[in-house]
């Protein structure tokens, strides 16, 4: 027996409804948005849930698939958690369906996510961080983050510090070939000095990545974005701190859920005098660095947010020296730490391949 489900668009400009063949009945569309009963919206979703899971995807037109998509935007608006969690699920579950289809509907699908962006609530963002790394399973990762990228200079910097982990657990999954990570040093080295602790370190945590997954004497555009932070914002401490974060030699790493866990463990408020916090540069720069923020940063919240860093089991591979440093007028007394050791030409054949905690972040 065969079930045909429904999906009912209305026409704005002429008051009509508009009814589009596949993945959704009438009956769910108008649970959904019973603006009434929370209960019926909730029930909507678990139904619209059940279906993705049994309908052909293949057999709907490529149409109404985009017409679906287009319609949770609405979901996510919805003042209760069940529904705007629910939503991510069958965004989650479209992606899965889709399989190799998926790069179709790309564009929209990514809309959707980013609008999830910047949510309180750990079980919400594990599930939108999902999304981003299903859709890396059949989509190129460089490809996809260059659809979320932009979305650093939003003012939410909940926002912010979600895309700069999208990135870092992309690069902890996906081979380093896969990614143009000068590039990516570039759009990322502004956030190192802004005017939010959380955002500042999650960048820094990224940067350690970048450091590792670059080649010896293919680091240069690591050190000209961060030249660049120094000639631009007023950045005293930026370079000491990179050059901190690198000698704990701890990468960020993955767990099981897909969570990123930062390298860099850093103490709530009060919790300085414990004594059970290592002090440093970097430490120093994620609690008190940025005080101006960058041209792609925002003042307009107040630094409320409560910071709490992550421990991590991964090590950062010893690389041998850059290519000497050029160095920008005025910004010579900082160097980083591979400008001036010296390793021993087993060290250097021990540490060519890049290897992170997962197993990623090298040629294959």
């Amino acid at each position: 027996m065969c079930f045909t489900f429904w999906i009912l668009k209305f026409d704005t400009s002429i008051n009509t409804p508009i009814m589009i063949p596949g993945l959704m009945s009438q009956e769910i569309h108008d649970q959904l948005l019973d603006s009434k009963n929370y209960q019926n919206r909730t029930n909507g979703v678990e139904k619209l849930k059940y279906n993705l899971s049994e309908v052909d995807i293949k057999s709907v037109p490529p149409g109404n698939v985009e017409e679906f998509i287009n319609f949770l935007p609405r979901l996510l608006d919805d003042s209760n958690f069940k529904v705007q969690y629910g939503t991510l699920q069958v965004l989650n579950l479209l992606i899965q369906n889709l399989e190799t289809g998926v790069d179709k509907f790309l564009k929209h699908i990514v809309f959707v996510a980013l609008k999830a962006l910047g949510d309180t609530r750990a079980v919400t963002r594990n599930e939108y961080l999902n999304v981003f790394q299903q859709l890396m399973k059949t989509i190129a990762p460089q490809q996809v983050l260059d659809l979320v990228i932009g979305n650093l200079k939003h003012k939410n910097s909940r926002v912010r510090e979600d895309v700069l982990n999208i990135i870092m657990a992309a690069m902890l999954t996906h081979p380093r070939k896969d990614f143009n990570i000068p590039k990516l040093c570039f759009e990322v080295a502004p956030y190192l000095a802004d005017s939010k602790k959380k955002v500042r370190h999650a960048a820094l945590e990224l940067f350690a990545v970048f450091d590792h997954c670059l080649e010896t004497g293919k680091k240069q555009p690591l050190m000209k974005a961060l030249d660049m932070v120094e000639l631009n914002e007023d950045a005293e401490g930026l370079m000491a701190a990179v050059q901190a974060r690198r000698a704990r030699r701890i990468l960020p790493k993955l767990t099981s859920e897909g969570v990123v866990e930062y390298g860099l463990v850093v103490p709530k408020p009060g919790q300085w005098s414990t004594g059970q916090y290592a002090s440093g540069a970097d430490l120093d720069w994620v609690m008190n660095g940025g005080r101006t923020s960058s041209a792609r940063s925002y003042r307009t919240e107040q630094d409320s947010d409560r910071l709490c860093g992550y421990g991590s089991l991964g090590s950062l591979t010893d690389d041998p020296p850059f290519q000497r440093r050029i160095v920008s007028a005025g910004k010579g007394k900082n160097k980083l730490p591979w400008e001036s050791s010296s390793f021993s030409s087993t060290d250097n054949e021990q540490q060519q391949q890049c290897t992170t905690p997962n197993g990623k972040c090298s040629e294959q």
